[in-house]
C-alpha cells in the first residue's frame, strides 16, 4: 500500500497537495488511510490511492496545457505508476470476488444438503404418518370385532404373516 509521499512522486504532486486531496476526499474518516509505524506515515489502501489518482489527475488534466519551454515548472504525472495503483485495485477486487465465489459455492452445497434432508424428513413424515393410519384402521376394525374374532384374527385383524 503506496504512502503519501509515493502518491506524490507517481502523480507529479507534492506531498501537501496529496495529503489536502487525502482531507478533501475524507480518506481517513471512511478508512482508506491510517497512519503505521512509529513515524506515523500515512499508507492508502488501494481503493483510496485510486480514489486520489482519480482526484489528482483530473485536476492536472483540467488545468490548461502549457509550452515545452514552460513545462519545467508543470507536474510530471508517472502514468506507470497510475496503472501500477489501478492493477492493484483490480488484482484487490479480483480476490474478493474469488472469495465471494467460494462462499457461494459453500452455500449452494450447504442448501443441496438442507435440501435433501429435507426431503428425507417429509419422506419419514409421509411413512410415519401412514403407518398410524394403518394402526388406527386395525384399532378400528379391532373395536368393532366381536370376542371370537379377535380371538382368531377373522375379519382381516392379523396382517398376512403373522
Amino acid at each position: 500500500m503506496p504512502t503519501i509521499k509515493e502518491i506524490a512522486d507517481a502523480t507529479g504532486r507534492g506531498k501537501s497537495t496529496v495529503s489536502r486531496a487525502v482531507k478533501e476526499l475524507g480518506l481517513r474518516e471512511s478508512g482508506h488511510a491510517k497512519a503505521d509505524g512509529a513515524r506515523g506515515a500515512l499508507i492508502i489502501d488501494a481503493e483510496g490511492a485510486s480514489m486520489l489518482a482519480d482526484y489528482l489527475t483530473k485536476n492536472v488534466e483540467a488545468k490548461p496545457q502549457v509550452d515545452d519551454d514552460e513545462q519545467g515548472s508543470q507536474p510530471h504525472i508517472d502514468i506507470e505508476a497510475l496503472v501500477s495503483v489501478y492493477k492493484e485495485r483490480i488484482y484487490d477486487l479480483k480476490q474478493q470476488i474469488e472469495g465471494l465465489n467460494t462462499q457461494l459455492a459453500a452455500k449452494d452445497e450447504q442448501i443441496k444438503e438442507l435440501s435433501m434432508a429435507l426431503d428425507n424428513a417429509q419422506n419419514a413424515a409421509k411413512d410415519a404418518q401412514e403407518e398410524t393410519r394403518r394402526s388406527h384402521d386395525r384399532v378400528v376394525l379391532m373395536a368393532s370385532a366381536g370376542v371370537w374374532e379377535r380371538l382368531t384374527g377373522f375379519k382381516g385383524l392379523l396382517e398376512s404373516g403373522e
